[in-house]
């Protein structure tokens, strides 16, 4: 408890407890919203103001403009004291409320001021827009972790543009925010020209026009629409200062900006560059690759798009239960796509246009659905469905219904058997919190809401592929054009397809190897896992298991056009086996977390899936029946299994100085869950039992107890409580483990293993 703010409440109270209008707040000494609402009611009952809110609106400006500054000179004391109470509850004095504005309330106001950037309009006085200042909540002080070149363009806009009429003070403390952003517009606006009327903070044609007409700006330029332009890029983490002068080091941060966005690559503030700066649909007119519809896209119809530029296409692969609307990817349609050079990103969307929509069962059924539906069509293995967002969430909203709802689609695919991995549409604000806190493998933004809270002042996500600019008619067919990032989602360009034969991807490995070393930057083995655990299983989450990915190689390989190989036939297992899995859990285990990132992890969640879909199974038998049968899938399934031994094992090699290449053509598939075995359990099953145990109820690695939550969610209680339940669930691991070890023991004395 604050006892100066404690007083400052206790004043306003007792002051206006009797006003119609005023509201009575707790007196507890914590500043806050509650706090500087009262004393802006109080403030507009001194100015006569009959109609009081918590907002210091129009009407309250007005009224203080038509009053004047408060300073020494003023008459009401009680229009003092709200100042001194707002300095009070903002930080900047501990001084009791007299009424009195003396050198002690001046000099605090001068601190104020000054780290608002308006040291050069200090006078001694509270002019109407600093005091509106003083009583909000906004910050004027750097906040911890928070940018410093973002607090000086907000210092530096505040001190040059606070005479226009719709300039505020705006917050400087280094953080995003809406107002910053629209802030940015009306500067932009002041800057081309508009009037005080014409200005509206919105990136209309007027100031568009603008920006094309005087903000065009490139290495070499100075002067406000430099400093302005620098201030834009503030907003996102690449710039390094604050500048009036366009040199090096913004061009080269408009570079890199430029290609995450994917846009020339010029280093100069460039109209494009310019709107993708201020909303989020950047230029409209720029062109896209890919494009999203709700119609069947039919031969004239791929053949219209394809002559317009177009490469990917989205579709629905569903209908809405029991709605007429028919949006859903037609029988022979990936066909029709693939026949006429379009590739296809598979979309999954009932309602999903509220909060209510959303929540951990529902994601988990739609995963079912959207599996069915893909596999219906022939979609390939290892293709992105992206599953949607069509709202405007909230903070609040994503993490009480979308994370959770997007941890069922993850579980819900793995019971599946990870045929197929899970995308996000959304806002910028919902994508990106979901690769940081889920598992999606790419994002398709819907930029085209500009005005979604969740799109303003945040930067597309790291993990975009596809950003929806605008909606357009090619020929008959009516689509949301897409900017594509290179090195995303191709998109899906055949159906059906069978698995690479083992001697072909063999031959690959070895290819990735040569590249590898060719790079020079790093070593060749952990680079070629990198490149493999890329395809399909590098999110924020195997990071943190297994750490990051050399996206430089990634591009270096990709830029040679060599195709990436998904799965390949396992002539022993007679499975196909996912090559990213296998990477991701070598790679795992080469940097010491080879369990959670390899077998483990697909048994937390094989773990999940019985206590959600056959809790009344004994473990042992549930064991038995699903995990790691062939043709039975589920979240370990017999080619998850034989990924993450392989992986587990191309480790062991690797360390010894092994290349990945020679392993894999040396290795006896035939014992492989033998040497497995006795590798990591000393051939003991109860090390194996205790080892499946302590996965799903150790809490000694954070990092493991974080990513075994989010596969639980919504499955079982986490960490999983020691009792019957899992030790017999260990022991059903072991049991099976064991039998595929005597099995192996059995095809070798019947000489059927080689």
């Amino acid at each position: 408890m604050d006892a100066a703010v404690l007083a400052v409440q206790r004043w306003v109270n007792a002051t206006y407890a009797g006003v119609s209008g005023y509201v009575v707040i707790a007196e507890d000494g914590s500043a806050g919203r509650q706090t500087m609402a009262a004393l802006t009611r109080g403030l507009q009952h001194e100015l006569g103001i009959t109609a009081l809110s918590d907002n210091f609106g129009p009407a309250t400006l007005a009224a203080l403009t038509a009053h004047g500054p408060i300073g020494p000179a003023e008459t009401n004391p009680n229009l003092v004291k709200i100042v001194q109470g707002g300095l009070v509850c903002k930080g900047y004095a501990t001084f009791g409320l007299d009424g009195i504005f003396g050198t002690a309330v001046a000099g605090a106001v001068a601190t104020l001021m000054t780290d608002a950037g308006l040291a050069a309009r200090i006078d001694g006085t509270v002019i109407p827009k600093v005091c509106k200042a003083l009583l909000f909540t906004d910050s004027y002080q750097l906040a911890s972790g928070d940018s410093a070149p973002l607090r000086a363009a907000q210092q530096w806009m505040n001190g040059r543009y606070l005479n226009r009429s719709a300039f505020t003070v705006l917050a400087c403390d280094g953080r995003r925010s809406r107002e910053f952003l629209t802030a940015l517009i009306f500067a932009v606006q002041y800057e081309g020209g508009l009037t005080d009327a014409q200005a509206n903070g919105n990136f209309g044609p007027l100031t568009q026009a603008g920006v094309k007409a005087n903000g065009l700006v490139k290495p070499g330029s100075s002067g406000p629409w430099v400093r302005l332009f620098s201030a834009a890029l503030t907003h996102y983490p690449a710039t390094p200062v604050l500048t009036g002068d366009f040199d090096e080091p913004l061009a080269a941060a408009t570079r890199t900006f430029q290609a995450f966005c994917r846009l020339t690559e010029n280093g100069q503030g460039d109209f494009p560059t310019w709107a993708s700066l201020l909303i989020s649909t950047g230029d409209q007119a720029r062109p896209g690759t890919a494009a999203d519809t709700v119609d069947e896209v039919t031969t004239a119809r791929a053949q219209a798009l394809v002559a317009a530029g177009y490469r990917t296409i989205g579709r629905y692969l569903t209908n809405v239960e029991g709605s007429d609307f028919d949006k859903e990817l037609k029988p022979g349609e990936p066909a029709t796509l693939a026949a006429n050079g379009l590739s296809l990103f598979p979309i999954f969307q009932t309602y999903a246009d509220s909060a209510s929509y959303f929540g951990w069962a529902q994601g988990y059924a739609d995963a079912l659905a959207a599996h069915d539906a893909a596999a219906g069509h022939g979609i390939d293995a290892g293709a992105v469905v992206y599953f949607a967002v069509d709202y405007d969430a909230t903070d609040t909203e994503v993490t009480q219904r979308v994370i959770p709802y997007f941890l069922g689609v993850e579980a819900g695919l793995r019971q599946r058997g990870s045929r197929y991995s899970h995308g996000v549409y959304g806002a910028r604000n919902v994508c990106s919190r979901l690769a940081a806190e889920a598992f999606p493998r790419w994002s398709f933004v819907s930029g085209i809401t500009s005005g979604w809270t969740g799109n303003v002042t945040y930067p597309l996500p790291v993990n975009w592929a596809f950003d929806q600019i605008s909606t357009i008619d090619v020929g008959t067919l009516e689509i949301d054009k897409c900017v594509q990032r290179p090195g995303t989602d191709a998109g899906e360009s055949a159906f059906g397809s069978t698995a690479t034969e083992a001697a072909d991807y063999l031959d690959w490995i070895d290819r990735l190897h040569e590249l590898a070393v060719a790079y020079g930057n790093g070593d060749p083995g952990e680079l070629v896992l990198q490149y493999l655990r890329a395809g399909r299983y590098d999110n924020w989450q195997t990071r943190k298991l297994a750490g990051a990915t050399d996206a430089g190689f990634i591009g270096y390989v990709d830029a040679t056009g060599l195709a990436r190989v998904r799965t390949y036939r396992d002539p022993v297992a007679r499975v196909d086996v996912d090559v990213a899995r296998f990477g991701a859990a070598a790679l795992a285990e080469l940097r010491g977390r080879g369990d959670a990132g390899g077998w483990g992890g697909d048994l937390i969640a094989f773990y999940g899936g019985w206590r959600f879909t056959a809790p009344a199974t004994t473990a042992r038998d549930y064991c038995a029946a699903n995990l790691a049968i062939a043709e039975r899938p589920s979240a370990l399934d017999l080619g998850g299994l034989v990924a993450a031994v392989d992986g587990y094992l191309a480790a062991a090699a690797l360390r010894a100085g092994g290349t990945l290449g020679a392993h894999l053509r040396g290795a006896d598939r035939g014992v492989r869950f033998s040497l497995f075995h006795r590798a990591r359990f000393g051939g003991d099953p109860t090390a194996a039992a205790a080892a499946a145990q302590n996965l799903l109820t150790d809490t000694g690695d954070d990092v493991v107890t974080a990513y075994r939550a989010l596969l639980l969610r919504g499955l079982a209680t986490t960490p999983v409580p020691v009792d019957d339940h899992v030790r017999q669930f260990g022991r059903g691991f072991a049991d099976r483990l064991v039998a595929l070890t005597e099995n192996e023991q059995t095809q070798l004395r019947r000489g059927k293993v080689s």
